[in-house]
């Protein structure tokens, strides 16, 4: 008899789920819900189950933007409180918890070359460090090490590193954002709810009008022409392309950079139009290194339920 199993990948905005069988990774009744109409992790999960009536579970495999080690926590870019325990007890069965950048790598994995862009040209070791990164609700960071023949996950919260400024504009930026916030991290500005806050930002340093406040809208504006959103996408490019340099060398990323989550593909235009290649591979004595470094956009918008569901196949060899 074939047995059925859960995976979600939960991020800030969306619940996306699905099942696979135990004979087949293939996705099936596949669902995405708003986490704004749901009050917490537990409710959008009984919705799921209740739309697709109710089956009985074998395992399910829970990707979630947030420290899926603890049995309580807060999602960090949204008010939801996750309890694993009542989560557990909704679905009745072995429940694996992983971070969501940590199925993001796994996704990685078995992504096919019509679903990669290359942003960047270069020679990846076949076997060397991988850097899976994405600006999403906030700036998801993990890696891929090739241990034995094997792909092993490793995960943190690399968004979370300090925003280190580069030149005179970035600092008053970051002096500016200092007054609002206790800590100003990569994610505060590298990441879809990033953008607005750096519209903000130079909106009060230049002494220009705000008329945005949505980072799609301040996207739209800037291939419109408008100079103020053209300023803020421009820092934005800059600011994330320096922030993946700084993680590439962090974990030697000498397997190359994929770039994940929903916003770039959305952006591939201004992306490819940036500048954010060469503030990428500017880094003085490390230039070269980077320079030998190809980074890849991922145009699969399942990614992160395809690498939850390749993770649980994992638990079972």
């Amino acid at each position: 008899m074939t047995k059925l199993h859960l995976i979600a990948d939960v991020g800030a905005t969306n619940a996306r789920f699905a099942l696979v069988s135990d004979s087949t990774t293939e996705l099936l009744e596949q669902l995405t819900l708003p986490a704004s109409a749901y009050a917490n992790m537990t409710e959008a999960t009984q919705a799921y189950l209740h739309k697709i009536g109710n089956p009985k579970l074998a395992k399910a495999c829970i990707a979630i933007a947030g420290p899926a080690h603890k049995p309580r926590f807060t999602l960090a870019n949204n008010d939801w409180q996750v309890d694993k325990a009542d989560v557990e007890q909704l679905l009745n069965c072995d429940v694996f918890w992983l971070n969501d950048f940590a199925v993001q790598a796994w996704g990685v994995t078995g992504l096919q070359p019509s679903q990669q862009l290359v942003i960047k040209s270069g020679t990846a070791k076949r076997d060397g460090n991988r850097l899976v990164i994405g600006p999403g609700s906030g700036l998801g960071v993990a890696g891929l090490v090739n241990e034995k023949g094997h792909w092993v996950t490793v995960t943190g919260e690399g968004g979370h590193v300090s925003f280190a400024p580069s030149n005179s504009q970035e600092i008053a930026v970051l002096e500016y954002l200092l007054q609002r916030y206790e800590h100003v991290s990569v994610e505060r500005v590298a990441s879809g709810s990033g953008i607005p806050v750096l519209y903000q930002a130079l909106a009060q340093i230049t002494g220009q009008a705000s008329l945005h406040d949505e980072a799609a809208a301040i996207a739209n504006a800037a291939m419109q022409g408008d100079g103020l959103a053209g300023q803020t996408m421009d820092m934005f490019f800059s600011i994330l392309g320096k922030s993946i340099a700084s993680a590439a060398l962090q974990i030697g990323a000498t397997g190359g950079i994929y770039l994940v989550g929903g916003i770039l593909p959305k952006l591939q235009e201004s992306l490819l139009a940036s500048q954010f290649t060469d503030s990428f591979s500017r880094r003085g004595r490390l230039s070269n290194y980077l320079e030998d470094i190809p980074i890849v956009l991922s145009l699969d918008s399942d990614l992160g339920l395809k690498g939850a569901a390749l993770a649980l196949a994992a638990q079972e060899e």
